[in-house]
């Protein structure tokens, strides 16, 4: 997260920018993200192995690697931006994120299909084909605004807040548990590192962002939230959704926005502040106060 003025290379950090409090943009979001992970859960849509790299059911230490190599493509990911912006090599940055913004949406949206064709099992094509062609227009929409600057303020906060849930519950749905805990503790810890020293830093510095500390609270103040935070709030709502159920999923929401605010205070004192530690561990506490409640106390009381 950051407080910023408007930046000119908008493709480098693609952010949700509002004066609004936090917490009124995360709440419909959040609740969203919770609703998709408990209809999959509902209705036992996911029913594949759905190991991605080494993982295997039963393998913890294998999921544990899963998880890293997560982490690690996309810490590859940063340090490529950042050697780009180093050798002043725009014009392959462009192309780089040009083909990414095009293509996830494509395949992300396709995955979701996929899995409904696979529950339906009638034999058609029609959700992947469908999803697949939302995310072409999806594709290339995103190329249009964020690389071409075709849009404004609302068609950007938009496709950021679809981009996070499609993108995020995918995360959220396919992962296995320890996979799953694995990326989310690793990538906030990186989260803190990006933002202060990191590539994140790097990128705000390159497209002239500021950090301004707000000290007088009558100052309309305008935050920008990044789309990997949206991400990975969402991922991790619908993650405990589906696997645990809707009612502990409202329960990581809280968690979720009790975060953003303590991390919002933070944001305006210092003019810049990670977007994921507090909002995760503090969502990740309440996924597992909520849990030990429907399991252990209630049933004692019970």
């Amino acid at each position: 997260m950051s407080s910023n003025k408007k930046a000119p290379f908008r493709f480098l950090l693609m952010t949700y920018q509002t004066n609004r409090p936090l917490i009124l943009v995360l709440l419909p979001f959040l609740i969203i993200s919770n609703i998709v992970g408990w209809i999959y859960k509902y209705y036992e849509i996911i029913t594949l192995d759905l190991s991605f790299f080494v993982g295997g059911e039963g393998d913890v230490s294998f999921q544990i690697i899963d998880g890293i190599i997560f982490v690690s493509m996309a810490a590859i990911s940063s340090v490529i931006i950042v050697l780009t912006l180093k050798y002043d090599l725009e014009r392959f940055l462009t192309i780089f994120f040009s083909i990414g913004l095009f293509l996830s949406p494509i395949s992300i949206l396709w995955l979701h299909g996929y899995l409904i064709d696979v529950y339906l099992q009638n034999g058609q094509y029609w959700f992947e084909i469908s999803f697949a062609l939302v995310g072409l227009i999806t594709g290339i929409l995103t190329l249009l605004v964020f690389v071409f600057n075709k849009g404004n303020k609302h068609s950007r906060n938009l496709l950021i807040v679809f981009l996070g849930i499609v993108m995020g519950s995918v995360f959220g749905l396919l992962l296995s548990l320890t996979t799953f805990l694995t990326l989310i503790i690793l990538i906030s810890i990186f989260d803190i590192y990006s933002v202060f020293k990191g590539p994140i830093n790097k990128m705000f510095k390159k497209a002239n962002m500021s950090y301004e500390p707000i000290s007088n609270p009558l100052v309309k103040k305008e935050t920008a939230i990044g789309i990997g935070d949206f991400i990975f709030y969402s991922s991790l709502v619908t993650f405990t959704a589906s696997n645990f159920g809707l009612a502990i999923g409202l329960a990581a929401v809280v968690g979720l926005l009790l975060g953003v605010v303590f991390t919002e205070r933070l944001l305006m004192r210092f003019g810049k502040f990670p977007g994921l530690p507090l909002p995760i561990f503090l969502s990740l506490a309440f996924l597992g106060f909520g849990w030990l409640m429907s399991h252990y106390f209630l049933n004692f009381i019970i």
